[in-house]
């Protein structure tokens, strides 16, 4: 049995085309919630994992109120004891995990020590702050390593002078493409809270995280993204924070932004299943903030963005994408001329062509056939 185990509404985003494949070919997997996974301020992933048919074998509470540097570090070890008795009861063939979060680097201390094979998702990238650190960490645990492009597989090998170094590319390419054929979301369907938004003309997409090792700047920060998307005469979606050290002084940057600027059209939403989120993204005029969706899913998308800030520092981008610091001036500036050409831009294949899912799928079966 195969056993992933998805710790944020991101992770979610990147596995959910090998499930798709996986349970059509009746390869027998499943999945493990936890972390910000199941709470319902981050959306409830786990709610979605199910609805979609997936069976959930285990779900791990480990989110230590606060969401400060100390917390994460709580939270990091609350989890490897509660995956080590998971994990070690389930028995899994094979352990996935998904790019570079901290609860992450547990989920791969457990697998390692527990020897379960260990397959690991979008090693090689360079982003900044800690998320390196964790990230090759991860990587020097991993056995398995399914890389989105040719140069995070030349810095896989550099770390491991592995021979088991797959360039996939991402799944949530694959589910960008599958989104793009799907019809427009609708302000009801989306949900959340906020100013009526009409979804069939220009809107604003704006999704900001924290940095963790900015945490104590995070509110001033939202304050100046929030400043220079004021000024933009278009309405604006806004999704709600990861769960980070330092994303509570973002929500209340929110929350305190729309309370003195009642007129402000934002409409807020805590989380849309990931294909209906990327189908929003291709329907937006921009995306604003400084998701790794703006890097990844957005190039193939061709949605224009404007990339805030240092979370993404180093990580490979395509022509859509627009990088400035947190000044509301040279954000509003960057947000204009994104919008200026009217268009989206060409897709661009840097991290996948849409098979990641078959590619990745295979490799785990034939994993499963040589451990039977």
């Amino acid at each position: 049995m195969i056993a992933f185990i998805i710790t944020a509404r991101s992770s979610y985003t990147k596995v959910k085309p090998i499930l798709d494949d996986l349970q059509k070919r009746a390869a027998p997997f499943t999945v493990i919630a936890c972390a910000s996974a199941l709470l319902e301020r981050y959306g409830r992933v786990v709610d979605v994992i199910k609805k979609d048919g997936f069976p959930v074998e285990a779900e791990l509470y480990t989110v230590v109120e606060g969401e400060t540097l100390e917390t994460s570090v709580h939270e990091s070890a609350m989890l490897s004891s509660s995956l080590g008795h998971a994990l070690h009861g389930l028995r899994p063939t094979i352990g996935v995990v998904v790019a570079d979060r901290h609860e992450v680097l547990s989920a791969a201390q457990s697998c390692s020590y527990l020897h379960i094979p260990l397959v690991h998702l979008q090693g090689g990238e360079i982003s900044g702050s800690i998320d390196d650190k964790v990230r090759n960490a991860i990587t020097q645990l991993a056995d398995y390593h399914f890389v989105c492009t040719e140069r995070a597989a030349t810095r896989v090998f550099l770390m491991t002078n592995s021979i088991h170094i797959y360039q996939t590319g991402c799944p949530s390419i694959d589910l960008a493409k599958q989104a793009l054929t799907e019809p427009p979301v609708s302000l009801t369907e989306m949900g959340g809270a906020g100013a009526d938004i009409d979804l069939n003309h220009p809107f604003l997409v704006v999704l900001q995280h924290s940095v963790t090792n900015e945490a104590s700047h995070t509110l001033q920060q939202m304050r100046e993204t929030l400043a220079a998307v004021k000024d933009i005469a278009l309405p604006m979606v806004m999704m709600w924070p990861g769960e980070d050290a330092g994303s509570d002084g973002i929500s209340k940057a929110i929350r305190l932004h729309m309370n003195t600027h009642p007129n402000h059209a934002i409409h807020t939403v805590r989380n849309l299943p990931p294909n209906r989120f990327l189908r929003l993204l291709s329907q937006a005029a921009c995306l604003i903030g400084n998701s790794s969706v703006g890097i990844r899913e957005c190039s193939y998308i061709g949605t224009p963005v404007v990339d805030i800030g240092t979370r993404q520092h180093g990580r490979e981008h395509s022509d859509n994408v627009m990088n400035v610091y947190y000044n509301h001036i040279e954000i509003k500036k960057a947000i204009e001329r994104q919008l200026s050409s009217k268009r989206h831009f060409l897709s661009s294949t840097l991290y996948g062509d849409g098979t990641a899912a078959d590619q990745s799928a295979n490799i785990l079966c034939r994993l499963l056939s040589h451990s039977s």
